[in-house]
């Protein structure tokens, strides 16, 4: 991949983030920055991401085509 593909890719990947954060209430805003800090303060451990809750990288339709199903 291109470092300007992947620029992009950061890029859209913040801008999702961003209005998700948006979206949040102002304490579990709160919490979640504080985690995010954590991560870019120290080193990134690939095991602890990839514990995150199924909702954190998933896109918000998925779980609408998942009721719909029910």
């Amino acid at each position: 991949m291109r470092n300007k593909e992947i620029e992009n890719l950061i890029k859209e990947n913040f801008k999702d983030t961003a209005l998700r954060i948006y979206e949040l209430d102002n304490e579990d805003r709160k919490s979640l920055l504080a985690e995010y800090r954590e991560w870019i303060m120290n080193d990134l451990d690939f095991e602890e991401v990839m514990m995150l809750p199924y909702e954190a990288y998933t896109d918000k339709l998925d779980s609408n085509i998942l009721d719909d199903s029910l």
